[in-house]
Parts: structure tokens; C-alpha cells; sequence
């Protein structure tokens, strides 16, 4: 049956994986308690002008790679820490608006969003390298915007008043 019965303990000192374990072989290989889920709390920025709205390209390296983003910061922002932040940019802000909170959990992190529409003047005076404008109608088709954006990504497509 079984070979744990067939090899003594005695015999030169061996105890056997599963007995040194505490386990019978039915629960052998035991899987390693699964890591909680790092929380991180951001603050997603959608900046626009009448007709295109900012985005950047993240790190080659790391979570979502290569493809392009909303402007965003870690930690939650207050409406006027995210006006001074787009003020940075060096553009000059004309509203601004909260949007509904998201979030998207990814295997081993969960991003808790908060978000802001803000219309500016024009970002074509913008400075901060990285930044692109992205057309409203050319948007989708030419940038690799992730889901984890989903939430706020549809207003890159919508008419501003």
C-alpha cells in the first residue's frame, strides 16, 4: 500500500518529508498560502482642451508596459492639489469636475481610483515631457489604452461642452 510503511523509521535516522511535515501524502504537495493583494489609491487625471485630451506612454518595464495612459499619481489628490498638479503641466485650468471612483484589480494588485475631469485652455502650451494629445476621433484607433483605465477612457471620447 502505502510506502511509508515499507521504509521504518529506524532505519539510519530517516523520517520521512511527509511525517517530518506533519501531513499524510493525500495533502502532499501543500500549496503556500496565497499572498493578500497590494492596495494602491490613485489619483487619474483627464485632462482636456476642446478637442484632445493628454495621455503618456508607460515604462517599457513593469505593469501595463508600452501602452498608454491617462496622467495619474499615486495617493488620492483634493480638487485643488489636482488643479495645482495640471497648473505644473503649465497649462491653465478652466474646470474642473470629480468623476465616480473605480477601481481594477489585477492578480497581485488592486488599483482604488479617483478621478478628475479637468478642461484647460489649451494643452498645446503643456511642457511636462511625455505628454501627448490624443484626438478625440483618432484616439482609440492609434493609442493602447488598458482597461484598468476603462472607467475613465470613455470620456476621451465625449463632447465637451
Amino acid at each position: 500500500e502505502s510506502l511509508l510503511r515499507l521504509l521504518p523509521e529506524e532505519v539510519a535516522g530517516y523520517i520521512s518529508p511527509y511525517k517530518r511535515r506533519n501531513c499524510s501524502m493525500e495533502k502532499y504537495p501543500e500549496k503556500s498560502p496565497k499572498k493578500p493583494r497590494v492596495i494602491e489609491e490613485r489619483t487619474v487625471l483627464v485632462i482636456q482642451d476642446g478637442n484632445c485630451t493628454a495621455i503618456r506612454k508607460r515604462p517599457s518595464k513593469g505593469l501595463l508596459a508600452g501602452l498608454y495612459e491617462l496622467p495619474n499619481t499615486e495617493g488620492y489628490l483634493s480638487r485643488e492639489e489636482a488643479l495645482d498638479y495640471v497648473k505644473d503641466l503649465g497649462t491653465e485650468p478652466l474646470y474642473i469636475e470629480e468623476l465616480p471612483d473605480a477601481k481594477h484589480i489585477f492578480s497581485h494588485i488592486e488599483w482604488r481610483m479617483k478621478a478628475y475631469l479637468i478642461r484647460v485652455s489649451s494643452l498645446e502650451q503643456t511642457h511636462a515631457p511625455g505628454i501627448l494629445f490624443a484626438d478625440k476621433k483618432e484616439s482609440e484607433r492609434n493609442y493602447a489604452i488598458p482597461s484598468a483605465f476603462g472607467a475613465y477612457a470613455k470620456y476621451m471620447k465625449e463632447e465637451i461642452q
